[in-house]
């Protein structure tokens, strides 16, 4: 197999290690998220800013492998189109890694889904139960946004 066909497979398999990292950890902060763990709540969202960050510097050097590539057969820096420039193995090779960074993705956009209806539903809850404290309270909120609990 040739050097730079491989350095792209290898670059594709970690983008796709990294983004099923980032998936397990979003899990985990949701799961964290239901028990009222604040300590792994937070921890986890750390561990997310970090694996996204990685999962970014994956993807551009899976992009700049891409476009080198390309360049230096005279095609298209996408997976298609690369893949008619590699030999049967290569391209059997090349396909599973790009077949399995297209799953992460997906489950990955699903994952996001998740995590903005129940961000959509919070908001909902949040004003549904405010404006209900503001009826039972006669509307004696401040403008500042602090409640007036005298009788």
């Amino acid at each position: 197999m040739r050097s730079e066909i491989e350095e792209l497979i290898n670059a594709v398999t970690d983008e796709a290690d990294c983004i099923d990292d980032l998936i397990d950890a979003i899990r985990d902060q949701r799961a964290a998220m239901s028990e009222r763990d604040v300590d792994s709540v937070n921890a986890l969202m750390d561990e997310t800013r970090d694996i996204f960050f990685e999962a970014q510097t994956c993807e551009g050097r899976r992009a700049d492998l891409a476009r080198r590539l390309a360049a230096k057969f005279s095609c298209e820096p996408r997976a298609g189109s690369l893949e008619s420039v590699m030999d049967n193995e290569e391209r059997a090779i090349f396909g599973g890694a790009v077949d399995r960074l297209t799953q992460s993705i997906f489950v990955l956009k699903g994952e996001m889904i998740v995590i903005n209806g129940l961000i959509d539903q919070n908001e909902k809850f949040t004003s549904m139960l405010l404006s209900e404290f503001r009826r039972l309270n006669g509307d004696r909120v401040s403008q500042t946004g602090g409640a007036d609990f005298r009788g």
